[in-house]
């Protein structure tokens, strides 16, 4: 999973993506459908340079900038290259940038049950 920043400043993200490209090689015809989890929300950002570095790495690296990141929303990304499927993905949007937080999907969504008996109905 990937972690975004909600915000509409531009941001690197680095995939292994199915076909591996040569190094030092650019890519230029990338494109990525971006959809939020729950609404289906989308966004097509086209025309994305995908970089190798000369370093004997194994991601490729993308700056993109998006316009529908909001804080604690999952989405699922899917990018192409030349209309094919190229890498797909989920990622989250947060600002928290703490690491050692311990970070939840489901805070005050539901309240857990506690019963201090230990009551059985049998039929």
């Amino acid at each position: 999973m990937i972690r975004l920043l909600p915000d509409t400043e531009s941001q690197i993200i680095a995939i292994v993506p199915r076909e591996f490209p040569t190094q030092e090689a650019n890519f230029d015809n990338v494109t990525l459908v971006i959809t939020e989890d729950g609404t289906n929300i989308s966004e097509t950002i086209t025309g994305i340079v995908a970089e190798v570095p000369n370093d004997n790495s194994n991601y490729v690296y993308m700056d993109i900038t998006f316009s529908i990141l909001r804080e604690g929303y999952g989405y699922y990304l899917e990018f192409t290259k030349g209309g094919e499927l190229w890498f797909r993905d989920k990622a989250y949007a947060t600002a928290q940038t703490n690491k050692t937080v311990k970070h939840t999907l489901n805070t005050n969504e539901y309240e857990e049950y506690s019963s201090t008996t230990s009551d059985y109905i049998i039929l």
